[in-house]
């Protein structure tokens, strides 16, 4: 299986934080791109020594190692081609491909139309079905040499679109290279089919000089990496190329079974003496180092006390850069990073920018680098990223639906199945339910809601379905009056209330589950890129339909619930109509030393009253007895309050209503 990853049995016996995983076959298509960050903006006047749009295929020739003997390559005949459409292999689902044999659109490239490099594992392997014993081994490589000899420093720019498998019993075998020639037969070697010491056997020798001449082009892909449509990279091969008259250039793949590589627009040009860019990393919790899960729409009670970003920066110029630092703006606020104070040529590291959201609402981060030189390519230096923070919601997700689960045409939209992705608790909460969006076209079925216990087993679900159930919701009729259609801009949420509050304490690791017992079309919305294992599916998804978890790079759309006035959503009528009272807006709101609160009953009834801080803490309750039908009001003293968001709930004969009351 290619698309969700089912969990090993073996990685569940000593409870390892190391996820391993086995391959199963098919069952989810879209997967968004690893690398959050925008594809480099080239400048439009940059000098081209030499350029190929792969429109005339006779420019290069191909090869594999099938000829090699005793090799796990040999014997093994895929080959490099030059297409117009994308991967046809059953797996081409990432690609945008039916998973039935037909081509997936070709990539993206500024001129796809006209061709494009093509390796296409997928299909091969499907068609000879062997197994991991078995390594591919083929390469594309310029017909041609290019003449560099007035050229010191060069670099190499292509437009690409990849999507790594390297998974289960063929760990470590896929990787995709750049590989330089000085005379056309001098190549570098390739002997271990796990390509161990790749940068080893990348020297070549020529007279009394061993050059490094191999590049790897994904150094950090693992499973389920995938790169933009396209990704525009660039490698300086100035120790292999530079100065030399003659240079060939190779692109190879060698892996098992792997999905597809395509490569397009591919330049030779001077490199700049002074290029910093933000390079394939930006996280606005710095997640690689801290840990820390990036939500599209944060709880205001949820954000660290010391929340930082983080980016990592590249000198691709071929000068040292002194004072390298990059600004972080923050609807409008600006924070700066630490000072990188010399980035040497083909150096990179992370810069770190504490910041810190306060206020409810929608926040931009701009990440602009610079450093004491003027940059020769400033497209590169800016990176843009968003999230909300919202006072009584939760999620990982940003609100945006970008696809669906599971899928209706294969039938799975039939089955019982659990979406569930995780959350870090960063301080004490009270959660009373969970919101999930569901997707339009779903008939009546049964459904509930869930929180798991994600430190039972490091975060690693294990076999069992309902392993470190916390809550649950009662089991309930979806609500099909609150369902949503692709590309909905407002987001209609199903409330699956639990049975009482959960008290979750700071430093808990949660996942926030909605089940569907199995009922027509009942599709859960998935939104923006997570990291791998931080969003999990419950179900028939493996081989022969399979039950096990299973984890997505889309986040599936249930947030935590923190509304002190939640109640499960049944039907339109149950969520609009008022009971007979209502409850008027606070005066004054904000609040300073005290405010009014007002209401109205149609009839005589027991009235409690209710303030929550932004952790649901409840910090005043009042019994207001048997208050008689007309209005009321009573003064509530907000001068001990600390400043920020509460919530006043207002408790008649079991009904409730809730408002936001701010204290400065």
């Amino acid at each position: 299986m290619k698309h969700l990853y089912i969990v090993a049995i073996a990685a569940l016996l000593g409870l390892s934080a190391q996820a391993q995983y086995m391959p199963v076959s098919v069952a989810k298509g879209d997967v968004a791109p690893r690398y959050k960050t925008e594809a480099n903006v080239l400048p439009p006047n940059r000098a081209t020594i030499w350029t190929d749009d792969i429109s005339d295929c006779s420019t290069w020739t191909f090869g594999n190692g099938s000829g090699q003997v005793n090799q796990p390559w040999t014997d093994i005949d895929l080959n490099f081609e030059c297409s117009t459409v994308g991967s046809s292999g059953f797996y081409n689902g990432w690609a945008g491909g039916d998973a039935d044999g037909t081509p997936a659109p070709g990539m993206n490239s500024t001129t796809g139309d006209n061709g494009f490099l093509l390796v296409d594992s997928d299909l091969y392997g499907a068609e000879v079905q062997y197994d991991a014993a078995y390594i591919e081994n083929s390469w594309a490589q310029t017909a041609q040499p290019i003449n560099l000899a007035d050229h010191p420093y060069v670099t190499m720019t292509f437009e690409t679109r990849y999507r790594c498998w390297d998974n289960g019993a063929s760990d470590g075998s896929e990787k995709c290279f750049i590989e330089i020639s000085r005379d056309g037969t001098s190549w570098p070697t390739l002997t271990s089919s796990y390509v161990e010491t790749w940068d080893q056997e990348g020297i070549v020798v020529y007279g009394e000089d061993s050059v490094q001449c191999r590049y790897e082009v994904f150094p950090e892909s693992e499973t389920g990496f995938q790169t933009d449509d396209p990704s525009v990279l660039d490698f300086d091969i100035s120790a292999a190329a530079g100065g030399q008259e003659t240079v060939w250039i190779r692109f190879r793949w060698v892996g098992t079974w792997g999905y597809a590589w395509e490569i397009d627009d591919i330049e030779v040009y001077d490199t700049p003496a002074n290029d910093v860019r933000i390079d394939n990393y930006a996280s606005s919790t710095n997640y690689l180092q801290t840990g820390w899960y990036e939500n599209g729409t944060w709880a205001l009670s949820q954000i660290p006390s010391y929340l930082e970003a983080g980016a990592k920066v590249y000198n691709v110029g071929y000068e040292d850069q002194t004072n390298v630092a990059i600004d972080l703006d923050v609807n409008g606020t600006v924070y700066t990073s630490d000072t990188i104070d010399v980035l040497a040529y083909q150096a990179n590291d992370t810069l770190r920018m504490p910041y810190q959201p306060t206020m409810l609402g929608d926040y931009t981060l701009t990440y602009q680098l610079f450093a004491d030189s003027t940059d020769e390519n400033p497209g590169n230096n800016t990176i843009t990223q968003s999230f909300s923070v919202a006072d009584l919601q939760y999620g990982r997700d940003n609100g945006e639906i970008v696809t669906v689960w599971p899928p209706a045409d294969d039938g799975l939209s039939l089955v019982d199945y659990m979406a569930m992705p995780l959350y870090d608790i960063h301080n004490d909460v009270t959660i009373y339910g969970v919101d999930v969006a569901v997707m339009d076209g779903a008939e009546p079925a049964e459904v509930r809601g869930m929180l798991m216990d994600m430190t039972l087993a490091g975060g690693l679900p294990p076999a069992d379905q309902y392993f470190g159930t916390l809550i649950e919701s009662e089991v309930v009729e979806l609500a099909t009056d609150y369902t949503n259609a692709a590309g909905a801009e407002e987001i209609t949420w199903i409330t699956l209330a639990f049975e009482e509050p959960y008290q979750a304490a700071a430093g808990a690791w949660l996942g926030a589950a909605f089940e569907s017992f199995g009922g027509y079309n009942v599709q859960t919305a998935e939104s923006q890129f997570v990291e791998d294992g931080t969003a999990w599916y419950y179900g028939p998804f493996g081989a022969n339909q399979t039950y096990g978890w299973y984890f997505s790079n889309n986040t599936p759309m249930v947030r935590l619930n923190l509304d002190p006035s939640a109640s499960t959503t049944l039907n339109v009528n149950d969520v609009t109509a008022m009971s007979g009272f209502e409850l008027f807006p606070a005066f004054p709101n904000p609040a300073v030393e005290e405010t009014r609160m007002q209401f109205r009953l149609d009839r005589a009834a027991e009235v409690t009253f209710e303030l929550r801080d932004i952790t649901g803490k409840l910090v005043e309750v009042r019994d207001l007895g048997t208050q008689p039908a007309g209005y009321s009001s009573f003064m509530v003293n907000t001068s001990a309050l600390s400043a920020g968001s509460y919530t006043a709930t207002l408790n008649v004969d079991n009904a409730r209503t809730t408002q936001k009351l701010m204290v400065k």
